[in-house]
C-alpha cells in the first residue's frame, strides 16, 4: 500500500464544527502535525480563518498545530450580533474544550489581535503564550493614545466613522468595500510588498478553495463587519496591564492599516512584553507567520523533543 506523503499527512487541511451554546455552531480548521504544540490563530476583519491556514501552507512552520476558525458571523460560523471584544474568550475555551487540550498559544492579525489579547487576559490558565500580529490598539485609554494616529487616511476614516454608531460603520462598508480592488485604493492601505505577496499567493489560495469545495457562507460579511467595527470602539473588556501571559507583539514598519504606533503603545502597556518590528514588511501575515508561530511554540518545542530523546524516540524530519 502507497504510504501518503508527507504533504497528505500535514498539509491537508481538516474542517470541522464546534458546537456552541443556543445551537450555534463555529467552523474551525486544523493542520499540521499532531504530536507537536497547539497554536489557536484569530483572523482579522474582514476575513475567515482559511486565509491563516493558506498563510501556514505557504511558510511551511510545521513545528507546531495550527487550529483556527471563522469568527461569529464570517464564512460558516453563526452570527453573535453585537458581539464584543471580550466574547471571544468563551469562544477559545470552547474549541479548545472540544479539541481535549488543557492549553494552547494563542495569536490574533490584525483586527483579531485585540481578541488574542482578550484570551491572554482572561484566560490565563489555557493560554502559554500569545502574540499580536499586526494589530490595533484601543479606540480610548490612558497616556495619550490616539487610535487615529498613523494609519492611512482610509482608515482613520474607518474609524471616525465607527465612533459615530452603527449606521456610520455599514455606510462605511458598502462605500468601501466595492473598491478595494480598485489599484488606486489598494495602494492606499497596502504598501508595495504587500500587493507582491498578495498576488504570489492567490494561485495557492485557489487552489485550496478548491480542493475544500466550501459552501457559500449564507451569513451577511457586512454585518459581521459592523459588528467588529463597533467592537473596536467599546470598551475591550480587559486592562492591557493585566496581562501575565508571556506575550509579544510583531508589525511591519510599512504597515498602512494598522500603524506600528499602535504595537509600539501597546508594549508599554503590557507587563514584559516584547515587541519584533520587520523593515519593508506591512500588514501582510504570510511573511511574518514562521517568525511569529516560532517564538509561540519555542518554549513547548523544546519540552517535546526532550520528552522525545528521553523516551528513546524522534521525529520524521519535514
Amino acid at each position: 500500500m502507497k504510504q501518503p506523503t508527507l504533504i497528505e499527512t500535514y498539509l491537508i487541511p481538516r474542517v470541522f464544527d464546534v458546537p456552541l451554546s443556543e445551537g450555534k455552531t463555529l467552523r474551525a480548521y486544523e493542520i499540521g502535525p499532531p504530536d507537536v504544540p497547539l497554536v489557536v490563530g484569530i483572523h482579522g476583519t474582514p476575513d475567515t480563518g482559511l486565509r491563516h491556514v493558506v498563510d501556514y501552507i505557504a511558510s511551511g512552520p510545521i513545528f507546531c498545530r495550527l487550529v483556527t476558525f471563522d469568527r461569529q458571523g464570517y464564512g460558516g460560523s453563526t452570527p453573535e450580533p453585537g458581539r464584543k471584544v471580550v466574547d471571544v474568550v468563551p469562544v477559545v475555551r470552547t474549541i479548545l474544550d472540544h479539541l481535549g487540550a488543557e492549553s494552547a498559544a494563542v495569536y490574533g492579525h490584525s483586527g483579531g489581535g485585540m481578541l488574542a489579547l482578550a484570551t491572554a487576559a482572561l484566560l490565563p490558565e489555557r493560554i502559554t503564550k500569545a502574540a499580536c500580529v499586526a494589530g490595533n490598539g484601543p479606540n480610548f485609554g490612558c497616556g495619550g493614545f490616539d487610535y487615529t494616529q498613523g494609519p492611512s487616511p482610509l482608515l482613520r476614516e474607518e474609524i471616525v466613522e465607527a465612533r459615530k454608531g452603527p449606521e456610520a460603520s455599514r455606510d462605511f462598508y458598502r462605500r468601501v468595500v466595492d473598491k478595494l480592488s480598485d489599484p488606486e485604493v489598494e495602494r492606499q492601505i497596502r504598501p508595495e510588498n504587500d500587493l507582491r505577496v498578495a498576488k504570489l499567493m492567490a494561485p495557492l489560495w485557489d487552489k485550496i478553495e478548491r480542493q475544500l469545495a466550501l459552501p457559500k457562507s449564507p451569513y451577511s460579511e457586512e454585518d459581521a463587519y459592523v459588528d467588529d467595527a463597533q467592537s473596536w470602539v467599546s470598551p475591550w473588556g480587559f486592562e492591557l496591564g493585566s496581562i501575565t501571559v508571556p506575550t509579544r507583539l510583531f508589525c511591519g514598519l510599512e504597515d498602512l492599516m494598522a500603524s506600528p504606533y499602535h504595537s509600539e503603545w501597546m508594549q508599554t502597556q503590557i507587563p514584559n512584553a516584547g515587541l519584533t518590528r520587520f523593515a519593508h514588511f506591512g500588514h501582510n501575515l504570510a511573511a511574518l507567520m514562521p517568525h511569529m508561530l516560532a517564538w509561540l511554540v519555542s518554549d513547548t518545542l523544546t519540552t517535546v523533543h526532550e520528552n522525545a530523546r528521553a523516551a528513546g524516540t524522534t521525529f520524521d524530519e519535514p
